[in-house]
């Protein structure tokens, strides 16, 4: 297009907050002369977000608007931990977004096994009327492993063999959403050994890898977590996915300090030249002093503990205990979740 139309173009886009937005003279023939990077079929899906504030997480509707084929990506339950309440509050806005655009679910995915809220895929499960599947990836049986110990589940409840999901998903598998966006899938373990990135199309969900650039990376001090192999997953991103790659978070955290509002969502550009942790000039060795530092000053994130003994189970709450009287009504009993204990002078 001539400069007087891409001009015009731009300033609407800034009007409308986008940011790196630029102005080539010379349409065509120009563009041919700078460096740039091959189509590679990354169709764009739209991307639907619905943040859910208590545990700061970003919950993603990705839909082929052509087919009305769609995922949902990190879903949220939630829990009230003083009254002991595990409530759908949060799925049902997402049913309620998914019923009123018509959109077909045929898939749930989470990118690991968050510690710090419920899953709700197994509630969405059962209340969508297409059924999807529930995806994890296949290293979530390494989590299982520590945890079910951790917690001491009786092995007649709980097999750490991954069962509790439809699908384990490999590194480099490959399908496709709706006619022709492409997805595929990167092993990206530190934060958790389980943790995978998932590109469908030109969009990348990250999870806890990445965060947005003036927060850096997630923590690395979970059990199975390692700061070395984040250092690396981060740069098996930056080397195998394009830059114009729109990278959408699992949380976000605002410092006080930025005034800046929730965002979600930046490209991988962007990540790789003003992460503030990570960008593609910091070494190895000074990432994984920073991070090492950063995560000896943090807590435990609130819900560990009932996320954990949910999403270990497929989104599923423990089951109801069996009663100490034989012939006590087992209704009577409830559910539990089992809360460490140390004590410490």
């Amino acid at each position: 297009m001539s400069g007087r139309r891409s001009r015009s173009v731009g300033d609407i886009a800034v009007e409308l907050g986008f940011k790196n937005v630029y102005n080539l003279e010379g349409g065509w023939k120009a563009a041919d002369t700078i460096p740039h990077q091959p189509y590679a079929k990354n169709h764009s899906p739209w991307v639907h977000t619905i943040f859910e504030k208590e545990t700061e997480t970003a919950q993603y509707v990705v839909t082929d608007i052509e087919t009305r084929e769609a995922y949902i990506i990190d879903p949220v339950l939630d829990y009230d931990p003083f009254s002991s309440c595990v409530h759908p509050s949060t799925a049902k806005q997402i049913i309620e977004f998914v019923r009123k655009h018509k959109l077909n679910i045929t898939k749930i995915i989470d990118t690991h096994v968050h510690a710090d809220h419920l899953s709700a895929a197994n509630y969405l499960k059962m209340h969508l009327d297409s059924k999807p599947e529930f995806w994890i990836g296949k290293n979530v049986t390494k989590v299982q492993d520590v945890f079910s110990k951790k917690y001491n589940f009786p092995k007649n409840d709980f097999r750490a063999n991954g069962e509790q999901f439809d699908r384990l998903i490999d590194e480099g598998d490959t399908w496709t959403l709706g006619g022709n966006i492409q997805c595929d899938a990167l092993f990206t373990p530190g934060h958790t050994p389980a943790c995978v990135s998932y590109r469908i199309g030109d969009a990348g969900f990250v999870g806890d890898t990445l965060f947005m650039p003036d927060i850096g990376t997630a923590r690395c001090d979970f059990p199975g977590g390692s700061v070395e192999d984040m250092y690396k997953s981060i740069h098996k991103i930056y080397d195998h996915w394009i830059d114009d790659t729109r990278i959408y978070v699992g949380h976000d955290y605002p410092p006080s300090e930025s005034g800046r509002d929730y965002d979600v969502m930046t490209t991988l550009d962007a990540h790789k030249r003003f992460n503030k942790m990570i960008n593609t000039h910091v070494s190895f060795d000074k990432y994984v002093s920073m991070r090492k530092e950063r995560d000896a000053s943090l807590k435990a994130p609130r819900f560990i503990h009932p996320s954990l003994q949910t999403n270990l189970r497929g989104g599923t709450l423990p089951s109801r205990e069996q009663p100490a009287d034989e012939n006590e009504d087992p209704a009577s009993v409830g559910r539990f979740f089992k809360i460490p204990v140390r004590w410490k002078d």
